[in-house]
């Protein structure tokens, strides 16, 4: 049996350059958003997606990390064929019944958010375009658990192309804005969505079980309450800022978020992608706590080191994609990187409660930490405007990443803890090195600086590899691992 570690390097390299394509059509829209949309502008999207995103939890009800377990509770292959067709087609049926919805909720949501029914088509759009993005997010679900880690990767590039070539055509060629965004979206998914389940459809029958569905449900339902509160925690900062400031402050800080989402994006969602189904696989397989520890230990490096390099290298980010109306953001920026970092940690602790079939605690995690954040906000958005959203950002994800983390514990001990001394190893000198690194360079945009934060970010992985929080068994674990892959590359060649 292949080793913990060389099973989800060897597929997680390609779920993370499948994820890097998948995401990059995002990123590289950014740049275009922020040259095309004014702050006010970008504060209406942001807005909309957010809503939109919350109805698209209460859509997906949680299913895909449901078929996930579901998936794997079955080892006969008649049976896992049936668990995929049953999910296509109750997620299709549902798809349909929000696409006929999208008009009546857009109005609604319209008159909620803005006091006319002036976006109304624009929401109607977006709701459209969530609809069929479900159905391709169950598909790629489907293609994780089976492996098929090169299929994720060119769907993920077909995706990039649809969307970057007819965004640059709705926003540049005929200037439709937000419109032209959530259009780009509909029609993107439309097609790869649409296809994808046709194509599993095909190649797993038609069968459909009610036990499968209500088991999936079942499984599912913890999630949505918990995804709609963690949701509902964005809602609410936004929707403070639009009553307390202005639509404009909601687009900055949505910009902020987006940068700073991209530590998630291309490293967090990629590793979880393997490491959740390993940690599944393992209560048939076994597994070597000992690795998966180390990894987990590495990708929280991994994942500081870049979200460090974001943060010292924020303006020249800057500098490079937003006209200047979104410099305010910058002081933000080291807050929301470190959530992000948290939000990592904090799925090892959920992975844990997944395995261990305890998902229903997790709705009331979520629920505290939006009861402590929403406080926090109301405070700290008083206090301190645009900084203080990110502030209680920061502040919610701390409170949510312990309470998770001692729920854990108490509900199933035996699994891979998560040390808050090793975390605090890597945290701790990736911030000393931040606050060196703004004493010294600030916000200016220069080549030289820009090469020694690059070497400030490199001295910190230095640091966290050899300091105390990785040890010497660790270190030693990481050498063999290292060579290990090495041997297989050089054989493959």
């Amino acid at each position: 049996m292949a080793s913990e570690a060389a099973t989800v390097f060897r597929h997680g390299w390609i779920y993370l350059v499948a994820n890097i394509v998948n995401r990059a059509a995002g990123l590289l829209l950014l740049p275009l958003y922020t040259k095309v949309l004014t702050p006010t502008e970008f504060g209406i999207y942001g807005l909309i997606v957010v809503f939109c995103d919350l109805l698209a939890v209460m859509l997906m009800i949680g299913l895909n990390n449901a078929f996930t377990v579901v998936y794997f509770e079955y080892a006969e292959e008649p049976a896992r064929r049936r668990v995929v067709s049953t999910c296509v087609l109750a997620l299709s049926g549902a798809m349909l019944v929000l696409l006929a919805l999208c008009w009546p909720i857009g109005v609604g949501l319209s008159w909620a958010l803005f006091g006319e029914a002036g976006e109304a088509r624009v929401i109607a759009i977006a709701l459209g375009s969530i609809a069929l993005t479900t159905v391709f997010e169950l598909a790629l679900a489907y293609y994780r658990v089976k492996k098929r880690s090169v299929l994720c990767l060119g769907i993920s590039v077909a995706k990039a192309v649809a969307l970057i070539s007819l965004n640059a055509l709705f926003l540049l060629t005929l200037e439709w804005h937000v419109e032209g965004i959530f259009l780009a979206n509909a029609v993107a998914f439309a097609i790869l969505g649409l296809t994808l389940g046709a194509v599993i459809l095909a190649e797993n029958g038609l069968g459909f079980s009610g036990a499968v569905l209500r088991r999936v449900v079942t499984l599912g339902l913890p999630y949505m309450p918990q995804s709609l509160l963690d949701i509902t925690n964005n809602v609410v900062a936004r929707w403070l800022l639009n009553v307390m400031l202005t639509t404009a402050a909601v687009g900055l800080f949505t910009f902020g978020l987006r940068l700073a989402q991209i530590l998630f994006m291309f490293l967090t969602a990629s590793f979880l992608q393997i490491w959740s189904v390993r940690r599944l696989e393992a209560q048939h397989e076994g597994e070597d706590r000992g690795q998966a520890d180390l990894v987990f230990h590495l990708f929280l490096t991994l994942l500081t080191a870049a979200a460090l390099g974001m943060a010292l290298t924020t303006p020249e980010i800057l500098w490079l994609i937003a006209s200047p109306d979104y410099a305010p953001v910058l002081p933000c920026m080291p807050l929301l990187v470190l959530s992000f970092v948290l939000h990592g940690a904090r799925m090892q602790p959920e992975v844990a409660l997944m395995k261990a079939k305890r998902m229903a605690v997790l709705p009331w995690i979520s629920a505290a930490s939006l009861a402590v954040g929403t406080a926090m906000a109301v405070v700290m958005v008083t206090a301190w405007g645009l900084v203080g959203a990110a502030l209680a950002n920061l502040g919610r994800e701390l409170f949510q990443i312990a309470v998770t983390e001692i729920v854990r514990r108490r509900l199933c001990p035996d699994e891979i803890p998560l040390d808050p001394m090793r975390l605090a190893a890597i945290v701790v000198p990736a911030a000393a090195v931040y606050v060196v690194g703004w004493h010294l360079f600030a916000d200016a945009v220069d080549p030289a600086f820009t090469a020694a934060k690059v070497v400030l970010a490199a001295g910190f992985v230095a640091m966290a590899v050899f300091g105390p929080g990785l040890g010497r068994e660790g270190r030693a674990a990481l050498l063999k691992l290292m060579g290990g892959l090495a041997r297989r590359a050089q054989s493959a060649a």
